[in-house]
């Protein structure tokens, strides 16, 4: 399926080489093979394997210079595997991930290839692969921009619809009356999705950092994106906690009060998620919070007293405990909205 990150990788690609062509200098090639192996849909990530492709295109033709003017006297194939050994001792202590493969790529094809012309064919392969980059980190700008931080804050914002439908199914669960809005019961599987959504998020971290410039860490982007990980962390742990200490069948109309107050509670959480998302949605720049924050439900503010309820306290002991570890948890996912709303407006401000 052609998706936006392929037509911009095509359209890039096409116009480099169709200047390449029609500017008459050799080995125009290698502006094609340069977006491509570049183009992987952000700014950041396309600068970080450019960079590593320049570096390795450089190392590897000096290697190749060296190692084809110095070791002559050595019979062809022990000369190549030395140059090839050095290259990748260098492009460790250089720390490159990608580039190392292509500076091994202009070793062998220039001693294999183009040991008549090496003089000509580097520079021009430097060139071209200089001019690929180029070429792409401006289509990313350009054509369709595809920004770290819009991906990520894409992600988040997908993670808080998951997070409110898990919220809602959680609450039918203990309150008979919300059944019917209950879509799929809520079991370790969605637990494990919303942890793998997760980490698909702090995955995008690197090319966020690689795009906010000096002290990215500072920038108000990435604390703002380090509050949604920390908080979308802390309401997956509610969830799997819940999913693993399912509410008791015994007794229910004995603590339908706190079934009740932990219901609303998920329902209003899962609502105040709601406008989260819809602020990420509608943003220009980052987004700002919601006006009203989390609005606790009148039954959860007077939990004490259903507490003291000598009617719920006739319940057996295991059920007890099990209500009061899921009301725990439910306190702790409460506190992590309202903290997070808070360090929210704080980081808008210093922006």
């Amino acid at each position: 399926m052609i998706n936006r990150n392929g037509l911009r990788t095509a359209f890039t690609a096409g116009l480099g080489n169709a200047f390449a062509s029609l500017s008459g200098v050799g080995d125009s090639q290698y502006v094609s093979l340069a977006v491509l192996a570049v183009s992987t849909g952000t700014y950041g990530g396309a600068l970080a394997l450019g960079s590593q492709r320049l570096l390795g295109t450089a190392l590897g033709s000096v290697l190749l210079l060296i190692g084809y003017e110095g070791l002559r006297g050595l019979p062809m194939p022990l000369a190549l595997a030395l140059t090839l050994g050095a290259l990748r001792l260098l492009g460790g202590l250089l720390k490159l991930q990608v580039g190392y493969k292509v500076g091994g790529i202009v070793i062998v094809m220039g001693w294999l290839v183009h040991e008549g012309g090496l003089a000509a064919w580097i520079p021009l392969r430097f060139f071209w692969t200089c001019f690929g980059v180029l070429i792409t980190l401006l289509g990313l700008r350009l054509f369709w921009p595809a920004r770290g931080l819009d991906s990520s804050l894409a992600q988040v914002a997908t993670l808080l619809i998951q997070l409110q439908s898990c919220f809602r199914d959680l609450a039918a669960r203990v309150d008979s009356a919300m059944a019917s809005q209950s879509s799929n019961p809520v079991g370790i599987d969605r637990y494990r999705a919303l942890r793998n959504q997760l980490i698909a998020i702090r995955r995008q971290r690197p090319a966020l950092l690689q795009e906010l410039g000096s002290l990215p860490e500072r920038h108000p982007a990435t604390l703002l994106m380090a509050n949604f990980e920390a908080t979308a962390s802390r309401l997956i742990t509610l969830v799997g906690g819940l999913v693993r200490e399912p509410p008791s069948l015994q007794d229910p109309q004995l603590v339908v009060q706190l079934h009740w107050a932990e219901a609303e509670l998920l329902q209003a959480m899962a609502g105040q998620l709601g406008q989260w998302e819809r602020q990420i949605r509608g943003r220009r720049g980052l987004p700002k919070p919601p006006d009203t924050g989390l609005q606790l439900p009148r039954s959860w503010q007077q939990l004490g007293q259903e507490l003291n309820d000598p009617t719920a306290n006739s319940a057996s002991l295991e059920r007890l405990e099990r209500i009061a570890s899921r009301l725990m948890l439910c306190r702790q996912a409460e506190q992590a909205i309202s903290t997070a709303e808070a360090n929210w407006a704080v980081i808008l401000g210093r922006a």
